[in-house]
């Protein structure tokens, strides 16, 4: 259930805006986020008062802001997304691939977020699907479901794209399904070299036709600069059940920036945090910013509006995945999935289902059961409570 935000030992989000005086130039979406996190699960968003059909216990219980980078509003969404995406598994080996990109258009991205991000989409997926349906390498009609990050562990800027692809795919006729090797997907330093090229074309056709646009503070050359390193993609060890890929993706697609429990401290307007440093060997460490800073560094990773960030390829593109995988189904000998309940579960009888605990158990006297007895209203809106004029 939505609790009222009560002093935690700990900080949260909302307590580091509610800590920031000022904030200027924020974006809409980035103005929108700050106060959907200030208000979540708060009399601002309004909610509903519940009382025990035993004790008489009553309790309110406020509304979630469900912004999509909200630290509070993520895990009911992953369980859904995950379910949903359970009737998708096939009976096949599946791999991680994570592509990424060098700082030298970290610049480009910034200034044009909606449409680099396509484009960086887009390069990935041609990339993939490419070196898959070559007959030297797989020869095969892949699947694949990509999902956007924008941050490192410290909360640096940092665009990659995490990936969960099948290991195997149709035939070009459609009439096999060609497995990939149990340990090995495709060769990293071609699908590396491979993805280099295309998104540096399409940077260069933006850039010339004016879909991008240039910073001042990105130098003319830096496409050039980009394309003399080797640019990262690696590629994890297959699964060792198709169940466990919905399971571990989950964390991925509904994953922000940094979530609550990872804050330490809120002090004299410092923010301590913990992080992992993959470059020690994944050792904890933390890290202490002034809250100004903390809170810029969070809002560089707020999508523009309407932008998604989880997408689907190949066999598993909205329009042609149900036929895809019965197809797919009926070559590798699988059953069809369950199909889905006519009614709707609600979230307390998901979280029931899934996890065995019934939410709606008085937290008082533990015999009875909560359930709403009064709505309690929305406050009366406010405007932003950080001031700033919105970025064009």
């Amino acid at each position: 259930m939505c609790q009222s935000r009560a002093a935690p030992r700990r900080p949260a989000l909302a307590d580091v805006f509610d800590a920031v005086p000022h904030l200027d130039g924020l974006s809409g979406p980035q103005l929108q986020a700050v106060a959907a996190i200030q208000r979540c699960r708060t009399a601002a968003l309004g909610g509903h008062v519940w009382a025990c059909d035993q004790c008489g216990h009553r309790a309110p219980l406020y509304n979630s802001c469900r912004n999509r980078h909200c630290p509070s509003c993520q895990a009911l969404d992953a369980v859904r997304w995950a379910e949903a995406r359970r009737a998708d598994l096939l009976p096949v080996p599946y791999f991680h691939v994570v592509f990424t990109v060098p700082p030298a258009l970290h610049g480009l991205f910034r200034a044009n977020p909606r449409r680099a991000y396509g484009l960086l989409f887009t390069a990935v997926a041609a990339t993939l699907k490419k070196i898959a349906r070559n007959p030297k390498r797989l020869g095969a009609q892949i699947g694949l479901t990509a999902v956007l990050h924008t941050w490192t562990q410290r909360l640096a800027f940092h665009p990659h794209v995490h990936c969960v692809v099948t290991g195997g795919g149709l035939s070009p006729d459609g009439q096999r399904w060609i497995a990939s090797r149990p340990k090995f997907f495709l060769p990293v330093k071609i699908l590396s070299e491979v993805f280099r090229g295309k998104l540096l074309k399409a940077f260069e056709r933006g850039l010339a036709c004016g879909e991008l646009r240039r910073p001042a503070c990105t130098p003319a050359d830096a496409l050039r600069q980009a394309a003399r390193p080797d640019w990262v993609v690696y590629a994890k060890p297959p699964f060792a059940r198709p169940d466990d890929v919905v399971a571990y993706f989950a964390r991925y697609t509904h994953r922000i920036a940094i979530s609550n429990d990872r804050l330490v401290a809120l002090k004299d307007g410092r923010v301590t945090f913990r992080w992992r440093d993959r470059a020690d060997g994944g050792a904890p460490k933390r890290c202490t910013m002034e809250a100004v800073d903390f809170a810029r560094q969070f809002l560089q990773h707020v999508l523009p509006q309407g932008f998604v960030r989880i997408r689907h390829y190949g066999l598993l593109a909205n329009p042609v995945r149900r036929a895809n995988l019965a197809r797919c189904r009926a070559l590798l000998g699988a059953p069809a999935p369950p199909a889905p309940p006519t009614t709707p579960e609600s979230w307390i009888e998901l979280v029931l289902r899934l996890t065995g605990r019934d939410v709606t158990q008085c937290s008082r006297c533990r015999a009875g059961h909560m359930a709403i007895t009064e709505t309690l209203p929305a406050a009366a809106r406010a405007p932003p409570p950080l001031a700033g004029e919105v970025a064009a």
